[in-house]
Formats: structure tokens, sequence, C-alpha cells
């Protein structure tokens, strides 16, 4: 029930869950799309400002550099009859003035043609020589340019330096050089206006892989932890741009970069992918709990709608499997539905219920069939047996004429095949209106057994066969059992044997199997033949009244068909079973025994005549 409880429900439950994951699974992936889309367009905007910021930076910062490098100031300092002093002075003082009315502007000094400070706005650079730094040298050989970029360890500040060629009457003179803060064109300290933690952010990184903006301030101006790998896998974005994904430290980023023109500068914006996909991730499992919840809400009314219909087709398989297994008298459980179950539960309760009549009339007629033969067979016997004797006295007569005692000996044996076909009818009778009863009295089975062989051997040897009994001494004493029962099982059994066997022999063995608790003895009993053998079909019917296995048997060798059928019912009464082995026109070998039947006797092994448990065995 519960196998099929759940092969009606599982199916349903199983689809609708799959269903539910498909649909939270596709509204993932739907947010996912959607907040990746969003991020590139919001990445993508961010990197364009920034480096639109960046350009302009430096561009004003490029105009700026060009017109100090032009001015008196400046020039002055390499004018061959000026005053050195005075002019260095001078200079001194315009650069002081330009520091102070530009807050970006950190430092700003003059070298000459060997790389030593000549003129400065900090004092402290006065005739240091900078003639190793590669922007004086590129100053020197008459480039404009921006190099040595940097990020303050204590203040986070990301600061670059500037520098360009000095002319003079005489030609290149020497080199100016900026030091100058950035202005804030990206987040360096990675938190948006209110001051949480940005999911996006913009990041700046540099040819050597050196971090000049970044969330985490710990990469940003960090020789020691550089990324030129990193670097070389995401230029090939080009100055267009494109999506990006990579791994830095462990996690996975996504985003937007483009490479800067002017400074060949990465312009990364994005963020972690946990973090940008978070919202994707919330709204899955929010779909994900909302259809649980409806599937188990929906779940809940079917299976309770379901309890219903499968409780009442329950109870009507189990109310059929008990009226096929006999129980007639098995009570249905009232349905009260209106439903088609409903109707088959009222039809197969009227269905019932006829049964259960017409059995009983069944019933009633196989006992009035029962009590009618029997009382049919008691009253045929009587007068048979008056025949039969008023037959032997006749035939006492010694001054009979042939002719007549013929006559009498055909009545006598006619007659006698008439009881012994009314005594079978009878017993069958008396066993199927439970009117039999097996009796339990002592009896030496040695004896018995012996006394029915015995009354076999003159038709065996008039058939030339061979009658031998194999007896078990280990079963020699008294058995308790119905003994008379016991020969007429074994009787029909070997008048069949002798009947249906042309040559050969006929061999009964009595075989101890086994002594079971109590002392009680298991025994086979073993009839082999090299008779006619018979087919499967006929084995099937083996046990059924008034059945042989053709009509040309009975014409061959007579019989009713009866004998079988009564021993085995007989043998069912005492507790035992019959097994056949046959097949037709095959003989059997007469060591070979085959089990038949069996029943239950019983031998005294002590005082208390301690039943026992035996049985019989033959083809």
């Amino acid at each position: 029930m519960r196998s099929l409880r759940a092969k009606l429900i599982m199916p349903f439950f199983l689809g609708v869950l799959v269903l539910t994951l498909l649909l939270s699974w596709y509204t993932y992936t739907s947010a996912r799309k959607a907040v990746d889309d969003a991020m590139v367009l919001i990445s993508e905007a961010r990197t364009n400002q920034a480096a639109g910021s960046m350009a302009l930076l430096f561009k004003s910062m490029s105009t700026n550099l060009q017109n100090m490098v032009a001015d008196p100031h400046v020039t002055g300092l390499f004018t061959p009859d000026a005053d050195f002093d005075g002019a260095e002075r001078s200079a001194a003082d315009w650069f002081g003035i330009i520091t102070q009315g530009n807050e970006f502007y950190r430092d700003i000094f003059v070298v000459d043609k060997n790389g030593i400070c000549i003129a400065s706005s900090n004092p402290g650079h006065l005739g240091n020589s900078y003639a190793d730094k590669i922007y004086v040298r590129r100053a020197l050989n008459g480039m404009f340019n921006f190099a040595d970029a940097g990020v303050g360890r204590v203040t986070k500040k990301f600061s670059i330096t500037m520098s360009g060629p000095v002319d003079s009457e005489q030609g290149l003179a020497g080199a100016l050089v900026l030091v100058s803060d950035f202005p804030k064109i990206v987040d360096y300290d990675g938190r948006d206006s209110t001051g949480g933690s940005q999911v996006i952010f913009t990041s700046l990184l540099t040819p050597e892989g050196l971090f000049m903006a970044h969330k985490d301030q710990e990469l940003m101006g960090n020789a020691e932890r550089s990324f030129p790998e990193l670097y070389r896998s995401l230029e090939t974005v080009g100055e267009k741009g494109a999506r990006v994904e990579y791994t830095l430290g462990g996690e996975g980023y996504v985003g937007f970069a483009k490479v800067d023109p002017s400074s060949k500068w990465l312009i990364i914006t994005g963020g972690k992918q946990a973090e940008v996909f978070a919202p994707a991730y919330r709204v899955g499992f929010v779909v994900l709990g909302i259809s649980l919840f409806f599937l188990i809400g929906v779940s809940l009314v079917v299976f309770r709608v379901a309890a219903g219909i499968l409780d009442s087709l329950f109870s009507l398989i189990t109310y059929a499997k008990a009226v096929s297994e006999g129980s007639l008298d098995a009570e249905l459980r009232t349905a009260g539905r209106n439903d088609e179950l409903g109707i088959l539960h009222n039809s197969l309760q009227t269905l019932v219920a006829s049964m259960r009549a017409m059995l009983d009339k069944t019933e009633a007629a196989a006992r009035m069939k029962g009590e009618f033969l029997a009382n049919m067979s008691h009253e045929i016997r009587t007068p048979l047996n008056a025949i039969i004797g008023m037959t032997h006295l006749s035939l006492r007569e010694g001054s009979l004429p042939p002719k007549q005692r013929s006559y009498l000996e055909k009545i006598r044996v006619a007659a006698k095949s008439l009881l012994g076909v009314i005594n079978d009818i009878l017993d069958l009778s008396k066993v199927e209106a439970g009117m039999l009863v097996i009796e339990k009295v002592p009896f030496n089975l040695r004896e018995a057994a012996r006394d029915i062989v015995g009354i076999h051997r003159q038709a065996a040897e008039d058939k030339g066969l061979s009658l031998s009994l194999d007896f078990d001494p280990a079963l020699e004493g008294m058995f308790a059992g119905d003994a008379l029962r016991l020969g007429q099982i074994l009787n029909n059994l070997i008048g069949n044997a002798v009947k249906f066997t042309e040559r050969g022999e006929v061999r009964i063995i009595m075989r101890q199997e086994k002594i079971g608790a109590a002392g009680k003895m298991s025994v086979l009993f073993s009839v082999a033949d090299t008779g006619i053998g018979m087919d499967e079909e006929t084995r099937k019917n083996l046990f059924q009244p008034f059945t042989q296995a053709d009509a040309s048997i009975s014409r061959r060798f007579g019989g009713t068909g009866l004998g079988l059928a009564i021993s085995h019912r007989l043998v069912s009464l005492m507790g035992g079973a019959f097994s056949v082995q046959a097949a037709p026109g095959e003989a059997r070998p007469s060591p070979s025994p085959f089990p038949w039947s069996g029943w239950n006797c019983a031998m005294p092994r002590s005082p208390s005549r301690t039943p026992q448990n035996m049985k019989a065995w033959n083809p």
C-alpha cells in the first residue's frame, strides 16, 4: 500500500519540485544577467569618466609645464650676463607663489645640464643631483614626460612627477621638474558618499603592474605587491575598453577596463563577483523560498485530497485481497463518498454479498449431495452384502452344475466390484462432508505392511511382476494411528502400481527420515514401479475424483479414478502431502524412491506413548 501511495504521489511532488528549482534557476540567471548588464553599463560610465578626467588633467598639466619652462623666471636662470643669485631668488619666489596658489603642486625645481638643482620652491632640493632620475634624463633629451608616479604611505595621496626641457639662447640648458598631487579623480579610499564600502570601484594599474588607486589601500603604490601579469592579460581591451573578469588575491573580480592613451595606464571599474552578484543571489533565494513555500502548501492540499482517495482505494484493495483469500465475512469500511470510488465501494459490497449468498447455497447443496450419497451408498450396500452372502452360500453347494457355478462366480465378482465403488463413494462423501474421523490406536507397522503387501502378491505374480517390501529396522515397534486408513491408502497405491505395470517390478520402501521434538518421527513411504508413467497434465489432475489419464486407460485397466482422490484427502486429514514423479512411457528404476504422501502417526518411545510424526511417499 505504501509503495502504491508513493508511486501515485511522488511523481507529482518530484515534478513540482523540479519545476520549482527550474523556475528559481531561471530567475537567478535572469537576475544575474540583468545585474551583469547594469554593472557593465555603470562600470563603463565610471571608467570613461575617469579616463576623461585623467586626459583633461594630463593635458592641463602639460600645458602648465610648457608655459612654465618658457617663463622668464626659468629662462633667466640660464642667461649668461644675468645676476644668477638674483635670478635664483626670483625663480624661487615665483615657484613659491605657484605652489601656494595651487594646492596640487607640491614642488617645483630647475636642474642644469648636469642634473644639479639650481632653483627650487623647496630649498632642500638646491645642490642635489637628479641626473639618475629617468624624468630628468628624458627632459634633458628634449622630452616632456610624466614619470615617477607614487602613493604616499601615510596620506595615500597619489602623486606624479612631470618634467620638460628648458631652452636658452645657446640651446638646451636644463630641465624643469614639477611634482604634483593628483586631484581625486577616483575613490582612493574605496568608500562611497555615505561612508559605506563601495561594491563597484575604480582602480588604476600602471604598465609595471603597480596599483595607483584601489579599494584595498594596501595595494596602492606598494611595489612589493605588483601585478604585471594582470596588466598584460587586461591590456588587450585597448583604448575602447571591454568587459573583463580576472582574479586578484584569490578572489574573482568582474567589471569594465580600458587603456588610457596618454599614460598607458589601465582604468578598471568593477568589483568582487560575490558582492556584485549578491542581489541576484538574494533574488534567487527569495524566489526559491517563495516557490518552496507554495510547493509545500500545494503539496499539503494535494496530499490531503489524495489521502482520502487513496484511503478508500486501499480499503477496497485490502477488502478485495481478503475476499480473494476466501474471507467473505471481512468488513469493508464505509466510504461515505458520492464519486466513482463510492460507486465502486457499494458495488463491491453488493457483489461480495451476492457471492456469500451463492456460496452458502453451494455449501448447502454440497452437504445435501454428500448426505444423499452417504445414505444411498448405505442403502445400496445393505442388499449388496446380502447378494454377496447368498452367492457365497450358494457356491458352497457341491452339487451345482458348472454353468450355474460360473454364473454365481461372476455375480460374486461383480457384486464385490460394485461394493468397492460404493465404499469409495461413501468414503469420499464422508471426507467432503467432514464426517470422516481419523483414529489413533496402537498398531504394528511391520505387520500392517506385510498384510497389505500380501493382499497384492497374488495379483503381481499373475502378471509376472516382482513385488518386494524394503522395511527399515528403525521402524520396528508399535505406532499410534489409523491403521485402517493407512491400509486403505497403501492398498490404493500398491494396487495402482500393480495394475498399471505390465512387466518389471513394484517396490515398497519404508524409511525413517528423522526424529523431531518430543520423539516425533518422520517416516518416508515410497512405492516405485516400472509402469506406464504419466504426463504433466495428468499429474495436475491426478487427485481429482473420477479422473484418469485418458479414456483408453479405463477401457484397458479399469477403475473409477476415486482411489487417489480418496487417498489424497485421507493424507491431508493426517497432516501429510502427496508428491509424484513420473513421465509417460518411461520405466522408473525400482531402487529410486519417489515421495508421494504423508500423514501423522505415533510411535511409543516411552511409557507416555509420545505422538510421532510420520510421512509416506510414493510416485
